[in-house]
């Protein structure tokens, strides 16, 4: 889940890539993209929460 803040400047694409790279660390990817939000500007109140429905070992294997 993710607010305006995020979505407004970082795009879905990009959003899964900075997810799959930084899924190894899963307690890191809400800071990751928040931080990411806030580096390119974002002036929107910024939100992100990431959870994952499956154990990350099992959604590596699918990525």
């Amino acid at each position: 889940m993710m607010s305006d803040g995020l979505w407004g400047v970082v795009s879905e694409k990009d959003i899964v890539n900075i997810i799959r790279d930084t899924m190894k660390e899963a307690g890191m990817c809400s800071k990751r993209l928040a931080t990411e939000a806030a580096q390119r500007g974002s002036k929107d109140n910024i939100t992100v929460i990431v959870i994952f429905l499956r154990p990350v070992s099992t959604a590596e294997r699918i990525y």
